[in-house]
């Protein structure tokens, strides 16, 4: 059995029937609106409570993940929709894929409810740490909660502009009552919640509780926030990912595959996953059969595949014949049960063996040491020059079995930058990155109008109704749900919806 902390044999001492039951208690209230949460601040009783409240807010990521690629990986350069569920079966993913998404779409009301309902949960614990007896756990709890908070009001952020930043658990009506952001300021608030959770988690934990947060997490995601921020300070983030890079506990794995391998996701370059495990337990990842290619009857993975996040022609192309990391992450086709070879592509990074549908085995890595590589590499070009950037650029790439680039081939920095996106593409590739990359870089409409022009799937002279329109700046922004600006008058549309 997979060591996951959510089951009886990780750090928790309770059963998965009193986990569930727990969730059950802490989240039903959450799902009637997003911004009011509608509870009181009173559940928790004891130290046991407590963390089973901190389980419960790991456990929500499960539905933040469940639909994150749609407005992340789907949105880029990396991957589209079968063309065969679009656009009259699945119109909210087939907007999603050519950026032309409506206020109403269903999948971004339930990722931006799904992001706050993590949020409402981390407060929860929050309001309640005192009932920690344990100094130590105490100060654990409340780092893993502000960890927690962070994240989601960091993607929140990147994906919907300026925010509604909620710090505390609120009653009744208080929600209805408040206003977004600005950017700057949400940053500042993420900043502080990881700081605070650098000084209060500890850097590692044995293998028995692999799962949670630590100290190297909150520095990790601390060091990208610094790069992503309007005020994108360099040397900030430099100081954070020099700690993780020199502290000693995280490296890269000799062979990429490796880290996709189910049972090693004990790794020393994990920083931080969404854990997942099979055997009809409600714990099992349903990506396999996402990703899957749609009537593959089997033949790729148990089960049918639903084929909603397609590998284009372009991110296939891009791998160098020599590249080790594509057998690891996706295939150009699978061979069908009368031995005929059907060319289709699919995301393989999470594939497994498992024998039920939505049950698969592998982890959803948010953040591991080659992103602190590349991140570094990012912010040394600029900080301090080609030479010390091709250093860490070129450890990803000699893992990926590729040659080392020289300054020859990057000898501007503008050059430079652009090997650097073709890296963090193929290193990272279906794990959400992309979108996210290209926003922080600048670099997303210039690309995705130009996925737009070059990639068949959008000029396909058989199906014009599935051509793509370039896009503008606004949409880079996704909208606020009509239904959260319904519920509260006070929150403002993006511009342009």
């Amino acid at each position: 059995m997979k060591h996951i902390f959510k089951l009886q044999n990780r750090f928790i001492n309770f059963n998965i029937y009193v986990f569930c039951l727990t969730l059950l208690m802490v989240s039903c209230d959450l799902e009637e609106d997003v911004i009011s949460f509608r509870t009181d601040d009173n559940f928790y009783q004891d130290q046991e409570e407590l963390n089973r409240g901190v389980i419960a807010a790991y456990s929500s990521l499960y539905d933040v993940m469940a639909v994150e690629w749609n407005v992340t990986e789907l949105r880029s350069d990396n991957t589209f929709t079968n063309p065969d569920r679009s656009p009259e079966s699945d119109a909210p993913r087939f907007t999603l894929d050519r950026l032309t998404v409506d206020t109403n779409n269903s999948i971004n009301q339930n990722y931006y409810a799904s992001c706050y309902k993590t949020i409402a949960l981390a407060n929860r614990i929050l309001a309640n740490i005192d009932v920690a007896e344990d100094e130590g756990l105490r100060n654990q709890y409340e780092g893993e909660a502000k960890f927690l908070r962070a994240l989601m009001h960091f993607n929140l952020t990147r994906l919907y502009g300026s925010i509604v930043i909620v710090d505390r658990v609120l009653i009744g009506e208080e929600g209805f009552q408040l206003s977004r952001e600005p950017q700057t300021e949400v940053y500042d608030f993420i900043i502080q919640d990881l700081t605070d959770a650098v000084s209060l988690l500890p850097e590692q934990y044995d293998d028995s509780e692999f799962g949670r947060a630590t100290a190297i997490a909150a520095r990790t995601i601390l060091g990208k926030v610094h790069l992503s921020s309007p005020t994108r300070d360099l040397e900030a983030a430099i100081t954070q990912l020099e700690y993780v890079r020199d502290n000693g506990t995280n490296d890269l794995l000799a062979n990429y595959d490796d880290l996709f391998e189910p049972g090693n996701e004990i790794n020393e370059e994990v920083i931080f996953s969404v854990r997942y495990e099979q055997g009809l337990i409600g714990l099992g990842s349903p990506f396999p059969n996402f990703f899957a290619p749609l009537q593959s009857d089997g033949n790729v993975v148990f089960g049918n595949g639903d084929g909603l996040n397609v590998p284009t022609e372009n991110v296939s192309d891009a791998y160098e014949t020599a590249d080790q990391r594509k057998p690891s992450s996706m295939a150009d086709s699978y061979i069908a049960t009368n031995g005929t070879e059907i060319f289709n592509k699919h995301v393989t990074k999470y594939n497994s063996a498992f024998n039920a549908l939505d049950d698969g085995d592998v982890d959803w890595p948010v953040t591991r040491f080659a992103d602190v590589l590349l991140m570094l590499s990012e912010a040394y070009v600029d900080a301090r020059g080609i030479s010390e950037a091709l250093i860490e650029l070129n450890k990803v790439r000699a893992r990926a079995g590729l040659a080392a680039l020289t300054e020859s081939e990057v000898s501007s920095s503008f050059a430079f930058k652009l090997a650097l996106e073709d890296e963090r593409r193929l290193e990272f590739a279906f794990e959400n990155h992309r979108f996210f990359d290209l926003l922080r870089t600048n670099r997303a409409l210039t690309v995705i109008n130009e996925h737009f022009v070059t990639e068949f799937a959008y000029n396909n002279p058989d199906n014009p109704d599935l051509d793509a329109s370039p896009i503008v700046d606004f949409q880079l922004l996704l909208p606020i749900p009509q239904r959260e600006i319904d519920l509260n008058p006070n929150l403002a549309q993006n511009i342009g919806y």
